[in-house]
């Protein structure tokens, strides 16, 4: 277990980004359409968290790093919490709530329903995180959670849909998901 001072601390340091976001959506930074850049910074910060989760699985194999599989729910939890703000993001910042808009948004862009797939996932792997959740599933929670690979393969796939110019961001987020998924598909198919 970790204590309350380092839960705080790890806190801090995981709303960083979000602190940032929001200084520069306040300060004007982003203006004079601050839809854009939010969504992006936000998107990219869930994309880094769940590839950090995933990787989580390939470094606690080394006994120095034994400690750090304490933070995977808190950094999976993270993930979720920056997808909803991208969700958010788009809603009021870049749709202003107009249900016409997104709808024909909808139509226009089709990366939306994966990117919606990811955050279901990642919201019902939010809802079954706290310990009384794992007690309930028991076995069946491991094979809910195992989902992660899944939202992770969405959220690279809605990345990379959106890039434009510049991939290089996609592209080590992808190699960053796709070496523990390649582990996970050998260890638990071709033993």
């Amino acid at each position: 277990m970790w204590d309350q001072k380092e839960k705080t601390i790890v806190f801090g340091v995981f709303c960083l980004p979000l602190i940032w976001l929001l200084y520069s959506l306040f300060s004007g930074r982003y203006f004079p359409d601050p839809a854009e850049p939010f969504m992006t910074l936000s998107g990219i910060w869930s994309a880094i968290f769940i590839s950090l989760t995933l990787s989580l699985s390939i470094i606690v194999k080394w006994s120095i790093f034994k400690k750090v599989s304490r933070y995977r729910r808190f950094i999976g939890l993270t993930a979720f919490w920056y997808s909803l703000l991208h969700l958010m993001a788009y809603l009021v910042l870049h749709a202003g709530f107009s249900w016409v808009w997104i709808s024909e948004d909808l139509l226009k862009r089709p990366y939306i329903y994966i990117g919606i797939a990811a955050l279901l996932i990642m919201l019902a792997l939010a809802i079954t995180s706290p310990k009384a959740m794992i007690r309930k599933l028991g076995k069946k929670w491991k094979t809910l959670h195992r989902c992660i690979y899944v939202a992770a393969i969405f959220v690279i796939a809605h990345l990379w849909w959106q890039v434009k110019s510049s991939p290089e961001i996609a592209l080590w987020l992808t190699i960053v998901v796709l070496i523990p998924l390649g582990i996970r598909v050998k260890t638990t198919y071709f033993k």
